[in-house]
Formats: structure tokens, sequence, C-alpha cells
């Protein structure tokens, strides 16, 4: 099967906030211990490795939740609101090219607004 789908794909790292108390038996158990590093890639086509050590991954071309390691009741446009927040430099353009028909939407509606207000 050949996917052309366009994925986000996010990975989250666990790190100790203080690496030097992790001698320390159950530092790391403590949740309030652990800090995460978020990194995402934005991909044609999904990889058995994405979707084995991902933890979140959404399909942008059919606006679904394909896979959420957090929180199973977290729909798609509260994930890809997340996202848009943390990285809109590369979001925004993306979605922009995808649905040009909501980006068009959404400057009429302002115009509109914009309008009404003077």
């Amino acid at each position: 099967m050949n996917n052309k789908d366009i994925y986000l794909v996010a990975y989250y790292h666990i790190k100790p906030k203080d690496p030097k108390r992790t001698k320390e038996a159950g530092y790391m158990t403590d949740p309030a211990n652990i800090d995460y590093d978020e990194s995402i890639n934005i991909t044609r086509g999904l990889k058995t490795k994405d979707e084995l050590n991902a933890k979140v991954i959404l399909n942008l071309t059919s606006q679904t939740v394909r896979k959420n390691g957090f929180n199973g009741n977290t729909d798609f446009p509260s994930l890809l609101a997340h996202y848009q927040e943390g990285y809109p430099k590369y979001i925004n353009p993306l979605l922009a090219q995808l649905y040009p028909e909501q980006v068009d939407a959404d400057v009429n509606v302002h115009s509109q607004e914009e309008k009404a207000g003077s």
C-alpha cells in the first residue's frame, strides 16, 4: 500500500530535571522529577519506526488522530492547536497549502469584521 497522506509525527524524550540525582532510588518514578523534550516531523507517508516510536501521529490530510499516546480522549483540533502554538513557523504554512479554502475563509471573516467595526 502506497500511502501519500501528510502526517505530523511527534516524539517525546524523557530526561531528568536534575541529572545529578538520578542515582537516588525512585527519583525517575516521580513525575515531578521528569522533563520532556518534544520534537516533530512532517512527513508524507508513515514508516514502521514512526508508528512504533512516536507518541502522537496526526494525519493532516484526513484530519484524524492516528495515534495518541498521552490522552486518548484528545481530538484532532485540540492536538493540532497545541502544535500550531509551539511550531507556528512550520505548521501554519503547511496548513495554508493543505487547506487554502479555510485560509481564504478566515481572511474574509476578519476583513468583514474589520469593516463592521469601522
